[in-house]
Protein backbone atom coordinates (compact mmCIF):
# COMPACT_ATOMS: atom_id res chain seq x y z
CA UNK A 1 0.00 0.00 0.00
CA UNK A 2 1.52 3.36 -0.78
CA UNK A 3 0.87 5.38 2.56
CA UNK A 4 1.83 8.66 0.07
CA UNK A 5 -0.97 8.31 -1.50
CA UNK A 6 -3.44 7.21 1.13
CA UNK A 7 -2.41 10.18 3.54
CA UNK A 8 -3.89 12.28 0.86
CA UNK A 9 -7.19 11.16 1.63
CA UNK A 10 -8.28 12.15 5.46
CA UNK A 11 -11.05 10.11 6.84
CA UNK A 12 -10.90 12.94 9.85
CA UNK A 13 -12.37 15.58 8.01
CA UNK A 14 -16.47 16.45 7.12
CA UNK A 15 -15.87 15.68 3.20
CA UNK A 16 -16.96 12.11 1.60
CA UNK A 17 -14.40 9.77 0.64
CA UNK A 18 -15.04 9.62 -2.93
CA UNK A 19 -15.10 13.55 -3.26
CA UNK A 20 -11.10 14.00 -2.09
CA UNK A 21 -10.67 10.78 -4.24
CA UNK A 22 -12.04 12.15 -7.28
CA UNK A 23 -10.29 15.64 -7.13
CA UNK A 24 -7.01 14.06 -6.15
CA UNK A 25 -7.03 11.89 -9.46
CA UNK A 26 -8.43 15.13 -11.26
CA UNK A 27 -5.62 16.99 -10.00
CA UNK A 28 -2.95 13.94 -11.05
CA UNK A 29 -4.65 14.09 -14.39
CA UNK A 30 -4.18 17.84 -14.89
CA UNK A 31 -0.65 17.65 -13.88
CA UNK A 32 0.02 14.71 -16.50
CA UNK A 33 0.64 12.27 -14.15
CA UNK A 34 -1.90 10.64 -15.58
CA UNK A 35 -1.52 11.78 -19.30
CA UNK A 36 -4.05 11.77 -22.07
CA UNK A 37 -5.13 8.98 -23.14
CA UNK A 38 -3.28 6.79 -20.70
CA UNK A 39 -4.48 3.80 -18.93
CA UNK A 40 -5.99 4.71 -15.40
CA UNK A 41 -5.16 2.04 -12.53
CA UNK A 42 -7.42 -0.70 -12.05
CA UNK A 43 -10.21 -0.28 -9.29
CA UNK A 44 -8.13 -2.48 -7.26
CA UNK A 45 -5.11 -0.90 -7.35
CA UNK A 46 -7.20 2.31 -6.48
CA UNK A 47 -8.05 1.01 -3.63
CA UNK A 48 -5.03 -0.21 -2.50
CA UNK A 49 -3.19 3.20 -3.00
CA UNK A 50 -5.59 5.23 -1.30
CA UNK A 51 -6.89 2.84 1.54
CA UNK A 52 -10.34 2.76 0.28
CA UNK A 53 -13.50 0.95 -0.52
CA UNK A 54 -14.28 -0.23 -4.12
CA UNK A 55 -17.51 1.54 -3.72
CA UNK A 56 -15.66 5.14 -3.18
CA UNK A 57 -13.52 4.49 -6.15
CA UNK A 58 -16.32 3.59 -8.41
CA UNK A 59 -17.91 6.68 -7.36
CA UNK A 60 -15.04 8.95 -8.24
CA UNK A 61 -14.67 7.52 -11.46
CA UNK A 62 -18.18 7.94 -12.39
CA UNK A 63 -18.36 11.52 -11.28
CA UNK A 64 -14.59 12.34 -13.98
CA UNK A 65 -16.39 10.44 -16.23
CA UNK A 66 -19.39 12.88 -16.30
CA UNK A 67 -17.06 15.85 -16.41
CA UNK A 68 -15.16 14.29 -19.37
CA UNK A 69 -12.06 13.62 -17.84
CA UNK A 70 -11.91 10.07 -17.81
CA UNK A 71 -13.41 7.80 -20.63
CA UNK A 72 -14.78 4.15 -20.38
CA UNK A 73 -13.72 1.49 -22.92
CA UNK A 74 -15.52 -1.81 -23.41
CA UNK A 75 -12.91 -4.36 -22.37
CA UNK A 76 -9.87 -2.66 -21.92
CA UNK A 77 -10.53 -0.19 -19.02
CA UNK A 78 -10.57 3.41 -17.73
CA UNK A 79 -8.41 6.10 -19.97
CA UNK A 80 -8.03 9.74 -19.33
CA UNK A 81 -9.70 11.17 -21.93
CA UNK A 82 -8.16 14.22 -24.24
CA UNK A 83 -9.67 17.47 -22.43
CA UNK A 84 -12.83 19.17 -24.16
CA UNK A 85 -14.03 22.49 -24.39
CA UNK A 86 -17.69 22.48 -23.93
CA UNK A 87 -19.81 25.08 -24.74
CA UNK A 88 -23.84 25.79 -23.77
CA UNK A 89 -25.65 27.17 -26.68
CA UNK A 90 -27.49 29.79 -25.25
CA UNK A 91 -24.55 32.34 -24.40
CA UNK A 92 -22.38 34.39 -26.29
CA UNK A 93 -18.79 32.90 -25.67
CA UNK A 94 -14.90 33.54 -26.81
CA UNK A 95 -12.73 30.58 -27.17
CA UNK A 96 -10.01 32.22 -24.93
CA UNK A 97 -12.32 33.08 -22.13
CA UNK A 98 -13.70 29.67 -21.59
CA UNK A 99 -10.52 28.09 -21.76
CA UNK A 100 -9.04 30.87 -19.54
CA UNK A 101 -12.46 29.78 -17.08
CA UNK A 102 -11.39 25.92 -17.38
CA UNK A 103 -7.02 26.97 -16.44
CA UNK A 104 -6.21 26.02 -19.81
CA UNK A 105 -3.19 27.74 -21.07
CA UNK A 106 -3.82 29.06 -24.81
CA UNK A 107 -1.86 30.70 -27.36
CA UNK A 108 -2.31 32.02 -30.71
CA UNK A 109 -0.32 31.74 -33.54
CA UNK A 110 -1.07 34.43 -36.16
CA UNK A 111 -0.27 32.70 -39.83
CA UNK A 112 -1.87 35.39 -42.23
CA UNK A 113 -3.34 39.14 -41.13
CA UNK A 114 -3.92 41.34 -44.69
CA UNK A 115 -6.48 43.60 -46.19
CA UNK A 116 -8.22 41.99 -48.80
CA UNK A 117 -11.08 42.44 -51.04
CA UNK A 118 -13.63 39.83 -49.81
CA UNK A 119 -15.46 37.31 -52.40
CA UNK A 120 -18.69 36.86 -53.03
CA UNK A 121 -19.94 34.73 -50.17
CA UNK A 122 -18.13 36.61 -47.04
CA UNK A 123 -18.91 39.93 -48.56
CA UNK A 124 -22.72 38.80 -48.51
CA UNK A 125 -22.34 37.55 -44.66
CA UNK A 126 -21.19 40.88 -43.86
CA UNK A 127 -23.67 42.74 -45.84
CA UNK A 128 -21.28 44.90 -47.59
CA UNK A 129 -20.89 46.82 -50.86
CA UNK A 130 -18.78 45.39 -54.20
CA UNK A 131 -14.80 46.44 -53.21
CA UNK A 132 -15.42 46.54 -49.94
CA UNK A 133 -12.01 45.51 -47.96
CA UNK A 134 -11.74 43.41 -45.31
CA UNK A 135 -8.73 42.43 -42.81
CA UNK A 136 -8.52 38.72 -43.24
CA UNK A 137 -6.89 37.52 -39.81
CA UNK A 138 -5.80 33.27 -39.95
CA UNK A 139 -4.92 32.19 -36.94
CA UNK A 140 -3.85 28.53 -35.39
CA UNK A 141 -5.04 28.57 -31.36
CA UNK A 142 -3.52 25.98 -29.20
CA UNK A 143 -4.57 24.85 -26.01
CA UNK A 144 -1.85 23.73 -23.66
CA UNK A 145 0.51 23.61 -26.77
CA UNK A 146 -1.70 21.68 -28.71
CA UNK A 147 -3.38 22.57 -31.90
CA UNK A 148 -6.81 22.62 -31.72
CA UNK A 149 -8.36 25.12 -34.26
CA UNK A 150 -7.77 27.22 -37.10
CA UNK A 151 -9.96 30.37 -37.50
CA UNK A 152 -10.54 32.63 -40.17
CA UNK A 153 -12.03 36.12 -39.41
CA UNK A 154 -12.59 38.45 -41.62
CA UNK A 155 -13.50 42.27 -40.67
CA UNK A 156 -14.76 45.33 -42.19
CA UNK A 157 -11.97 47.68 -42.73
CA UNK A 158 -14.55 50.23 -42.30
CA UNK A 159 -15.33 49.36 -38.42
CA UNK A 160 -11.83 49.01 -37.35
CA UNK A 161 -9.60 50.86 -39.11
CA UNK A 162 -6.77 51.04 -37.13
CA UNK A 163 -6.78 47.01 -36.30
CA UNK A 164 -3.37 45.71 -36.34
CA UNK A 165 -1.38 41.77 -36.15
CA UNK A 166 0.41 43.39 -33.34
CA UNK A 167 -2.73 44.04 -31.42
CA UNK A 168 -4.35 40.87 -32.20
CA UNK A 169 -1.47 39.06 -31.36
CA UNK A 170 -0.69 40.48 -28.06
CA UNK A 171 -4.38 40.91 -27.23
CA UNK A 172 -6.71 38.60 -28.88
CA UNK A 173 -8.94 39.77 -31.74
CA UNK A 174 -11.84 40.57 -29.30
CA UNK A 175 -10.16 42.48 -26.83
CA UNK A 176 -8.71 44.09 -29.87
CA UNK A 177 -11.87 45.83 -31.22
CA UNK A 178 -12.75 46.57 -27.85
CA UNK A 179 -10.20 49.27 -27.60
CA UNK A 180 -11.24 50.68 -30.61
CA UNK A 181 -14.83 50.71 -29.53
CA UNK A 182 -16.52 47.73 -31.02
CA UNK A 183 -17.99 45.92 -28.62
CA UNK A 184 -18.87 42.28 -29.99
CA UNK A 185 -22.15 41.21 -27.80
CA UNK A 186 -24.02 38.37 -29.73
CA UNK A 187 -23.42 36.03 -32.40
CA UNK A 188 -25.10 33.52 -34.70
CA UNK A 189 -23.50 30.23 -35.36
CA UNK A 190 -23.66 27.24 -38.12
CA UNK A 191 -22.13 24.04 -37.15
CA UNK A 192 -21.51 20.63 -38.97
CA UNK A 193 -19.69 17.70 -38.63
CA UNK A 194 -16.73 17.08 -40.86
CA UNK A 195 -13.95 14.91 -41.73
CA UNK A 196 -10.39 17.47 -41.31
CA UNK A 197 -8.95 18.02 -44.74
CA UNK A 198 -5.22 16.77 -45.66
CA UNK A 199 -3.83 20.34 -45.28
CA UNK A 200 -5.74 21.22 -41.70
CA UNK A 201 -4.49 17.73 -40.69
CA UNK A 202 -1.10 18.36 -41.37
CA UNK A 203 -1.23 21.77 -39.49
CA UNK A 204 -2.98 20.57 -36.23
CA UNK A 205 -0.72 17.53 -36.13
CA UNK A 206 -4.18 14.95 -36.38
CA UNK A 207 -4.74 12.41 -39.00
CA UNK A 208 -6.23 13.24 -42.32
CA UNK A 209 -10.40 12.47 -42.26
CA UNK A 210 -10.10 13.07 -38.28
CA UNK A 211 -13.54 14.01 -37.14
CA UNK A 212 -13.81 18.22 -36.95
CA UNK A 213 -16.55 20.78 -35.88
CA UNK A 214 -16.63 23.25 -39.15
CA UNK A 215 -18.13 26.94 -37.18
CA UNK A 216 -19.42 29.69 -38.79
CA UNK A 217 -20.21 32.59 -36.69
CA UNK A 218 -21.78 36.17 -37.25
CA UNK A 219 -20.86 38.44 -34.76
CA UNK A 220 -22.76 41.96 -33.86
CA UNK A 221 -22.11 45.01 -31.99
CA UNK A 222 -25.54 46.17 -31.76
CA UNK A 223 -27.31 45.92 -35.08
CA UNK A 224 -23.93 46.20 -36.88
CA UNK A 225 -21.81 43.07 -38.36
CA UNK A 226 -18.49 43.19 -37.01
CA UNK A 227 -16.66 39.71 -37.70
CA UNK A 228 -17.64 36.86 -39.98
CA UNK A 229 -15.41 34.32 -38.74
CA UNK A 230 -15.09 30.64 -40.65
CA UNK A 231 -13.28 27.90 -38.08
CA UNK A 232 -12.22 24.14 -38.56
CA UNK A 233 -12.10 22.70 -34.45
CA UNK A 234 -10.75 19.25 -33.60
CA UNK A 235 -13.44 17.11 -32.69
CA UNK A 236 -12.12 15.52 -29.56
CA UNK A 237 -11.48 18.68 -27.63
CA UNK A 238 -14.75 20.24 -28.06
CA UNK A 239 -18.14 19.92 -27.58
CA UNK A 240 -21.65 21.46 -27.44
CA UNK A 241 -24.58 21.19 -25.05
CA UNK A 242 -28.06 22.53 -26.38
CA UNK A 243 -30.87 23.51 -23.49
CA UNK A 244 -33.98 22.81 -24.49
CA UNK A 245 -36.81 23.98 -22.87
Amino acid sequence: MNNDNENKIRKDIPVALYYQLKEELKRKILNKEFPEGSKLPTETEICDMYGVSRITVRKAIEELQAENYLVKKQGRGTFVQSRSIGQNLHKFYSFSEELKKMGIKETTKIIEFKEMIPPRDIRDALKLELNEPVYWIERCRFMDDRAYTIENSYIPKKIATDLTAEMVQKNGLYTSLRTLNIYPERATEKFSAINISKDYAERMNVKYNDAAINLTRITYSGSSIVEYCQSVVRGDVFYYTVELK
